[in-house]
């Protein structure tokens, strides 16, 4: 399935979530890497997870991190294609080893997304082609959201499993079936 938009979907806490998403053509699949945080994935069962999909890029969601030293130990047990975080987290780097991505809410103003990109190189020494990606909870507003140039693509949060293999993607399935191509 092909999608006319980047998408990622975060917050992956089962198998589950991660296969059906992959299954889906989603770009990128991100898991919360910071203990005490909601959806926090241990290393050992995000290694599983990885052993079970192909195809998406691993984002590494850092939302949390207190202490810039934490980033070795999550690079060597998570080993990320990308890293997520806040402006709050962000600001207690100068330079990242791999990518970035930031996601912001839907709800905030579309008019300040433009924005965000340029706060970020004038307060940091950080490339101009962080990908803004905006989170959104339902297919309402996501194609006025890809009108603006400064919008990437749309990032989704997985969930809980009710009980293994028993999942509800109502609104994970609507957003990407407004997305698919026609092709």
């Amino acid at each position: 399935m092909a999608l006319k938009t980047f998408v990622k979907v975060g917050s992956i806490s089962n198998l589950s979530d991660a296969r059906y998403c992959a299954g889906m053509g989603v770009d990128m699949l991100g898991f919360r890497v910071i203990a005490g945080q909601k959806d926090f994935i241990e290393d050992s069962q995000y290694q599983q997870i990885r052993g079970w999909i192909t195809g998406p890029h691993i984002v590494a969601e850092v939302y949390g991190i207190k202490n810039p030293d934490e980033l070795t130990i999550i690079l060597d047990n998570y080993k990320p294609d990308y890293l997520e975080m806040g402006l709050r987290e962000l600001l207690l780097f100068n330079s990242l080893p791999i990518p970035l991505i930031l996601s912001v809410n839907e709800i905030d103003s579309v008019d300040k997304l433009s924005v965000i990109p340029d706060y970020l190189i004038s307060k940091n020494p950080f490339s101009s082609s962080i990908p803004l990606l905006v989170s959104v909870q339902s297919k309402a507003n996501v194609s006025a959201l890809l009108e603006n140039p400064a919008v990437k693509g749309i990032a989704l949060e997985g969930s809980a499993e009710t009980k293994p293999g028993l999942k509800d993607y109502e609104v994970i399935n609507e957003v990407l079936e407004l997305l698919e191509t026609e092709d």
